[in-house]
């Protein structure tokens, strides 16, 4: 009698395919189109570099052109008469010291508008580590800070769509010094546009969080934290993440809205 074959063994389970690695340019288009790609590869291979450096690239585009095109003292003046601390200081001065003051004010001004991309890679810097903390010790995540900064600076590209919107509108409009910049909703992005920002300054702060960009802003950094999150102790949903940041965003409207009613 013949001896039986040995019993096969069982075939080891499917693995889940693996996405292609991406490009950066891919990268960079997919954080608008499709994000989940761009984040499943960041959780791969973290890069903050690349959308950090789109973002300066437009921005000081939009510095060159808004140096050139608006009157810098009166948008310093614009400024000015939006906060009741500034008046108070300005009232005390001649009106010589006066114009002195507005004039460094506005040489203050037309520098900021080139430190842009500083700014935006200290804020990142920030709001990565916060993020990170939160989600590691708040939800038992092991997110990286190379991780975090990644997805913080491709969650901030949408905002590259605001600063073309005001580029174009700057380089379009008869009289680009009629753009209102000092109230901080130059274009329609936010139902603040269209209110009058000398009524009641904490209602149309906080009016000024429900900014569709910003918005986009926090899906992005939500998703990215519970995609990268689920190589960690524990997988964060998407619905939680986002949740959690836009608690934070409204928490962080609220202290700004009370402050302005002050200064």
């Amino acid at each position: 009698m013949s001896t039986p074959p040995p019993p096969m063994q069982q075939s080891a389970l499917p693995q889940e395919p693996t996405q292609p690695a991406l490009s950066e340019p891919a990268r960079l288009i997919d954080a608008f189109i499709t994000p989940r790609k761009t984040f499943e590869d960041v959780r791969r291979k973290p890069s903050w570099f690349w959308p950090w450096l789109l973002i300066a690239i437009v921005s000081i585009a939009f510095g060159v052109v808004a140096v050139q095109k608006l009157d810098m003292e009166q948008l310093v003046r614009q400024g000015m008469e939006r906060s009741a601390m500034a008046q108070k200081r300005m009232e005390q001065f001649t009106p010589e010291q006066r114009d002195r003051a507005i004039s460094a004010q506005a040489k203050v001004t037309k520098v900021t508008f080139f430190l842009s991309p500083l700014f935006t890679l200290i804020g990142g810097i920030i709001v990565g580590a916060v993020l990170m903390a939160v989600f590691n010790f708040g939800f038992g995540s092991e997110v990286s800070f190379r991780h975090a900064l990644s997805i913080t600076f491709y969650s901030f590209l949408p905002g590259v769509i605001t600063a073309i919107l005001l580029l174009v509108s700057v380089l379009i409009s008869p009289d680009p010094n009629s753009i209102d910049f000092a109230s901080g909703n130059p274009i329609p992005t936010s139902p603040a546009f269209f209110m009058d920002q000398n009524g009641n300054k904490f209602l149309y702060s906080l009016i000024s969080r429900f900014d569709v960009i910003n918005f986009w802003q926090i899906a992005l950094l939500g998703l990215g934290f519970a995609i990268v999150s689920s190589v960690g102790r524990k997988k964060i949903a998407p619905s939680t993440a986002i949740a959690t940041i836009f608690v934070l965003y409204f928490v962080v409207g609220l202290i700004r809205a009370g402050l302005a009613t002050v200064f």
